[in-house]
């Protein structure tokens, strides 16, 4: 889609897009960014409702500038010839917009940001996490055919990991504990065949 700079606060746009019925091109002008308008195709006669990204009317949110140090002003730490507009919450560096990096609802500099994710590991700041209980899950159902080996693995993962937060997303313990009980469950099995299996083998030999 083809886009004209805008010149004025509410800028308007001249746009064309192919219809995605026919591809035949459907034109329109002076459409406000933030305005849904519907659109008829002049060939096959579909109605059209497009939706205008904020991003496309190039409109500038002022509070995301940053402005020029002056006397009296805090300079940001990373940038010094800009204004600092917040604080890290962590080291608590001054920070502009430039160098301010938004993690949940931290306000944090790069170099903090680096040190809780590569560094720590904190779980509030790691981009993503495994959900240990979900393999556990998989390993004792999935595969069931292989629970002798899986089970134990599945152990393991449930309780060595028992605390670790997976993901950002809560989610239930219920996941966890179904894991819990269907791996005692096959080690009570197994524990009865290879009984079975022994004195049986016992049986033979005496």
């Amino acid at each position: 889609m083809d886009f004209s700079t805008p010149a004025d606060p509410l800028p308007q746009l001249r746009q064309t897009l192919d219809c995605p019925i026919c591809r035949a091109p459907v034109h329109w002008e002076q459409i406000s960014t933030f305005e849904q308008q519907t659109i008829t195709c002049s060939v096959c006669q579909t109605t059209l409702t497009p939706l205008i990204l904020p991003r496309f009317s190039h409109r500038i949110n002022p509070e995301l500038h940053d402005s020029s140090v002056e006397l009296g002003d805090a300079s940001c730490t990373f940038f010094p010839e800009l204004q600092a507009t917040a604080v890290c919450d962590e080291c608590g560096a001054f920070l502009s917009n430039k160098a301010r990096m938004h993690w949940g609802d931290q306000a944090l500099c790069l170099p903090c940001l680096y040190r809780l994710r590569e560094k720590e590991l904190d779980s509030g700041s790691v981009a993503s996490r495994w959900f240990y209980d979900r393999i556990a899950l998989a390993l004792v159902t999935l595969g069931a055919p292989l629970s002798l080996f899986t089970t134990p693995i599945a152990l393991f993962l449930l309780i060595r990991y028992r605390n670790t937060r997976g993901g950002f997303a809560p989610h239930s313990r219920a996941i966890w504990w179904i894991a819990l009980v269907l791996s005692l469950c096959w080690v009570v099995v197994w524990g009865i065949l290879i009984s079975i299996l022994s004195s049986l083998i016992l049986d033979d030999v005496l």
